[in-house]
């Protein structure tokens, strides 16, 4: 087995940070009577602001700084979104602590086509989430907790190198309580090398057993289960913005990473979105829920993000927003692509069509025409809202797509001098629904009128030349 560590070490900063466009000097505060900065981004640290500085000194420093207090619970949220992420690296990722992430990646390996291949693609697609971490990895799992806590990320694939990589090491990698590490320290004791030179017993007498077997478990010597993170059978997170707003871009910047996350979750269960509902929570307004339907399903973040776009610009929301949710309501099995030898238009990029005219006109706007078994043209064929699948085919025969809703006399619809118009194709005789009292007798003809329109005209039989437009080709 072989296990990746994620650490973020940053996770207090960039779980509030995450959503914030513009890049705002923003910072963390600790949750005391003389609160100090616990954690700040880079805009905060180019102003001159430190972790560990008292807030006043920091707003003097930086009269526009943002300040936030710690938020634990959103924290835990955050890193449930994570490993959800990361179920497209491993079914059974585990969560450690309150700020790492272990995902057992041997299995997979192959199928991103080695190891270098499969870290690269953890690297790469990290940061659309909108957190960072140390990536450490190591053939058990509290070796490659103790390497990412540290900072250090190394790639350790054999069992024999664990040893000399923890040696340096700090003690508090260990997770060991604060009075042990004073205790240690006393002794001289600061890094994992010194501490496994000390005799067994005396540091399971002075430690408590649980010391010794973290670091046993580290190397390999017991067997160190992990409890696999449950993921949830629906998508659903939830993410608060820096500041209230209403612009579309920064909505989207937001959606964005939920949108990634909701990637990752569907390419580990195998499944593509079909339906997703958009929430937005005003300030002082009843959220606004904003639905998007997909006529194939898809799990393609940047196609998703484009839907997302048209349907936030034709929204009209009652007020400013200071937190979002996104929830996918309906999922579907994703088909494989047909890799055709003679590459044409893709069914994906009708599809995409579609959602898009969808969200940017809205599902009653856009129909689907589907056919009915009758002759009868005005009755052979129905629209159905919304499209969320592609239309059916139309009855054999030339067929105009433009059917006039009552057919109109030729002359008339003509509107002008009588002129001839040629006949290209017919007849084609309908004759039905007789049984319903609706009885329709016509001979149709495929016509070329004296200004280049291409028609469908009929004459009812015995009508003596009373011609009707009932369709438009060209």
């Amino acid at each position: 087995m072989l296990w990746a560590c994620l650490h973020f070490p940053l996770l207090p900063l960039e779980t509030i940070a995450r959503a914030d466009r513009e890049g705002a000097a923003l910072v963390i505060v600790s949750a005391e009577t003389r609160p100090c900065v616990a954690a700040l981004n880079a805009a905060a640290g180019r102003a001159g602001v430190r972790s560990g500085m008292m807030l006043a000194a920091a707003l003097a420093l930086a009269p526009g700084l943002e300040v936030y207090p710690r938020r634990t619970a959103a924290e835990a949220r955050a890193l449930r979104e994570i490993a959800q992420w990361s179920l497209q690296f491993s079914p059974s990722p585990s969560i450690e602590g309150d700020a790492a992430l272990l995902i057992e990646i041997g299995a997979g390996i192959k199928l991103f086509g080695g190891l270098e291949a499969m870290l690269s693609a953890i690297r790469r697609r990290l940061p659309a989430l909108g957190f960072s971490a140390t990536l450490a990895v190591a053939p058990t799992p509290t070796a490659a907790l103790m390497l990412a806590r540290a900072g250090c990320a190394r790639v350790l694939t054999e069992h024999a190198l664990l040893r000399d990589a923890l040696a340096a090491l700090p003690v508090a990698v260990s997770g060991c309580d604060e009075n042990s590490a004073q205790m240690l320290a006393d002794l001289g004791v600061s890094t994992l090398g010194g501490l496994l030179a000390l005799p067994r017993d005396g540091l399971a007498r002075r430690f408590g057993q649980r010391l010794l077997a973290t670091l046993d478990r580290a190397l390999g010597r017991i067997p160190d289960p992990r409890l696999p993170f449950v993921a949830p059978e629906q998508f659903q997170v939830r993410i608060e913005l820096p500041a209230p707003a209403w612009e579309v871009e920064a909505l989207l910047f937001a959606f964005k990473r939920l949108l990634t996350g909701a990637s990752g979750w569907l390419l580990g269960a195998g499944l593509g979105a079909m339906r997703l509902r958009l929430e937005l929570i005003h300030e002082s307004s009843p959220p606004s829920l904003l639905a998007l339907n997909l006529s194939a399903p898809s799990r393609d973040a940047a196609h998703l993000g484009a839907l997302v776009r048209e349907r936030l610009e034709r929204a009209r929301l009652p007020g400013r927003v200071e937190a979002i949710g996104l929830v996918i309501e309906i999922t579907a099995e994703l088909a494989a692509r047909d890799r055709s030898l003679l590459p044409g238009i893709e069914p994906a990029e009708e599809a995409q069509l579609i959602e898009r005219l969808c969200a940017r006109l809205g599902d009653e706007a856009v129909c689907a025409v589907r056919p009915r078994a009758d002759h009868r043209p005005e009755l052979a064929w129905r629209a159905e809202r919304p499209a969320l699948a592609h239309p059916g085919p139309l009855p054999p025969g030339p067929r105009p797509l433009w059917l006039l809703g009552q057919p109109q006399p030729l002359q008339q619809f003509l509107r002008a001098t009588p002129a001839p118009v040629v006949l290209m194709d017919g007849p084609e005789r309908i004759e039905s629904g007789w049984w319903e009292g609706r009885d329709v007798r016509r001979d149709y003809f495929v016509a070329r009128a004296h200004n280049g329109q291409t028609l469908w005209i009929f004459t009812r039989p015995g009508s003596a030349g009373s011609w009707y437009v009932h369709g438009i080709f060209s």
